[in-house]
């Protein structure tokens, strides 16, 4: 019972069980990334087959049937396209790793028979596997703004930093589903579709300016829309680092990574039981 209080109320608690078993995580992060295509013919080479289909299909539904436009001057085709693919990136980064988490205890159930196996790990090497691969997103998001917008910029610099308070945020929802997937089978089907209506929810393919005044503050709460929209101003468009606001996003980041891991590590006695 104490102990249990101890890791709520202690704001290192989250971190010490990595830092202990940094050898193993290594271990767990390349195992993630190894069979995460094999058996298949391409390989690693889906990395870049996947986000650009999804780019082509999502350009060509928003950009050439419905028209959409982001309202910047001389807009194109091509330059809507890498405005929505810097959503999209970030996005799918942060869904695709809590869905993976929603079966990462019940695929695994030797570690959790293991008394002595930290589980803390497997949620984690999850989310970091997921967001190595994503690596080449963001390359082709890079090569897409050097050469359809021809900007580069010093501030392109502060993308690891734009990244952080979206990992401590996937972290923290991805224990939390891990946990909650144990002892509700049907979480994988509702975090599905709460991502699926979050997607919609978030300006990937549209600015917040455009919603109408009185729809916009369920938007304004949606902590992945500051973190898209300062990836677009700093990544895209070149601007500085809004201090602020990125340490806005890093208090509601690291406080949602700390109560996922505190619940994780407070429900995980009854794994055994329940598999």
């Amino acid at each position: 019972m104490f102990q249990r209080i101890k890791v709520v109320l202690d704001p290192l608690s989250g971190i010490r069980p990595l830092i202990k078993n940094h050898f193993l995580l290594h271990q767990l992060i390349v195992r993630n990334v190894a069979m995460r295509y094999r058996g298949s013919l391409l390989g690693l080479f889906w990395s870049f087959v996947q986000p650009l289909m999804m780019l082509c299909v999502y350009t060509f539904v928003f950009g050439c049937v419905f028209k959409a436009r982001w309202g910047v001057e001389n807009e194109t085709n091509s330059a809507f396209a890498v405005i929505m693919f810097c959503g999209v990136v970030f996005y799918t980064l942060f869904s695709e790793s809590i869905l993976s988490n929603c079966s990462v205890i019940l695929t695994n159930p030797n570690y959790v028979k293991k008394v002595i196996f930290p589980l803390e790990l497997l949620p984690f090497a999850q989310v970091c596997s997921t967001f190595l691969v994503g690596l080449v997103w963001i390359l082709l998001l890079f090569l897409g703004v050097v050469f359809i917008y021809g900007n580069l910029s010093w501030n392109m610099l502060f993308m690891p930093l734009l990244l952080l308070p979206l990992f401590l945020l996937t972290c923290g929802i991805s224990y939390f589903v891990a946990s909650l997937s144990v002892y509700i089978r049907d979480t994988p089907y509702v975090v599905g579709v709460l991502l699926q209506i979050m997607f919609f929810m978030t300006p990937i393919f549209y600015r917040v300016e455009a919603v109408p005044e009185r729809y916009r503050l369920p938007l304004q709460l949606n902590p992945m829309t500051l973190i898209i929209d300062e990836a677009r101003k700093v990544f895209i468009y070149g601007a500085p680092l809004n201090w602020y606001l990125w340490a806005i996003s890093m208090i509601v980041s690291l406080a949602a990574y700390h109560l996922g891991f505190a619940w994780f590590y407070k429900t995980k006695r009854g794994f055994a039981d329940v598999l």
